[in-house]
């Protein structure tokens, strides 16, 4: 069953568009001279008009709410389609009887089942093939609309996953450009340039590259995780050379998991974080870890460190930086439930993040 929300979420303001929609629609037909070929005084032709269209507001409430939890995606409009065939002669029968009863109780009549069966029988050999126009022209026009809505909400989703992705983009090349990475960075470059010159211009072209890879990734919202690991080694090889013997890293990547596809820039932060949490703050050796592999039809990624840990009173929600709510927000958009996303301390120390994503790859090799 897809059950989606209200394309209206106010609940007055569903029934005061509704009323407003169906007393023009009401108002309209009763300028005619007459209803179903008899003659009528105004007010005649007016109450009857009222009756039957507001009639078919009621029931057109219902026809959508129907629609709304048939299980069929919002997308297969021919597959929505077909559950109306039967539903519509059930619908349209229900609305003749209530308009054969409501006109014989504003004419004072009293009702029985013998006259309202001939009633019901009379109307429907009358109108029966005017009352299924009716019904259709219900269902195009809410499928136009609902079309519509769910357009707009598409381009809406679309259009925060750009910015999403523009606010990582721009935290992660400002803290690559970031004066004091750079100082770092170019001050571990320069004490290497007399005793060990190979060292340097090793670390100026990991540099660029880190710099080239940034922008060459730049507009892309998913990459695969053989770019992102490749990212990541040169950032961590000049984060290597400015801690020294101070930093370890390992990286477990299945080759398996090395096509799926990930947000661009996912762990970089969360590297980030590991080393200037668990790396940074001690003068001991510490280790950062990056593992990937496939677990079924999921794409499992694990990021940790060895370092003090979490307070004891951490919590996701409370402390999550620039990074790890863009990360969390950027999972939430791409994938919705299906994505998870934990951090949690180790038994001894550290700290370790873990992300599962629905495992995905370019298809026919491109973007």
């Amino acid at each position: 069953m897809y059950d989606r929300p209200p394309l209206i979420a106010n609940p007055w303001k569903r029934w005061l568009a509704g009323f407003a929609v169906w007393t023009v629609v009401g108002l309209f037909f009763a300028t005619k001279s007459n209803i179903q070929g008899e003659p009528a005084g105004a007010m005649e032709v007016f109450e009857r008009s009222m009756v039957q269209w507001y009639l078919w507001g009621l029931l057109a409430a219902l026809v959508v709410r129907i629609d709304r939890r048939l299980p069929a995606p919002p997308e297969a409009l021919l597959q929505r389609a077909l559950w109306h065939l039967p539903l519509s002669p059930v619908i349209v029968f229900l609305h003749i009887c209530c308009t054969v009863a409501a006109a014989a109780v504003l004419d004072g009549q009293t009702l029985s089942f013998g006259t309202l069966e001939a009633a019901v029988a009379s109307a429907a050999r009358g109108g029966l093939h005017w009352q299924m126009l009716v019904y259709w022209m219900i269902v195009g026009v809410y499928y136009a609309y609902d079309y519509h809505v769910r357009l707009q909400q598409r381009q809406l989703h679309n259009s925060e996953l750009e910015r999403l992705l523009a606010e990582s983009r721009l935290h992660n090349l400002r803290s690559q450009l970031h004066p004091h990475f750079l100082f770092n960075a170019l001050n571990a470059i320069s004490s290497h340039v007399e005793h060990d010159p190979r060292l340097a211009r090793r670390m100026l072209e990991q540099l660029g590259d880190l710099l080239r890879l940034s922008l060459d990734h730049a507009d892309d919202q998913e990459i695969s995780l053989d770019e992102e690991v490749a990212f990541l080694e040169r950032y961590l090889s000049i984060q290597k050379a400015r801690f020294e013997e101070r930093l370890e890293v390992t990286f477990d990547v299945s080759t398996e998991a090395r096509q799926g596809l990930v947000p661009t820039f996912l762990l970089q932060p969360l590297v980030e974080n590991a080393v200037q949490h668990g790396v940074a703050p001690r003068s001991v050796p510490g280790a950062v870890s990056i593992r990937a592999w496939r677990d079924n039809g999921s794409l499992r990624l694990r990021v940790a460190d060895d370092g003090p840990g979490l307070p004891p009173d951490w919590k996701l929600e409370d402390a999550a930086g620039v990074g790890l709510a863009n990360t969390l927000e950027r999972l939430r958009r791409h994938y919705g439930d299906t994505a998870a996303f934990t951090i949690a301390g180790l038994a001894n120390s550290g700290v370790q993040v873990e992300i599962s994503l629905p495992y995905h790859e370019h298809s026919n090799g491109h973007r």
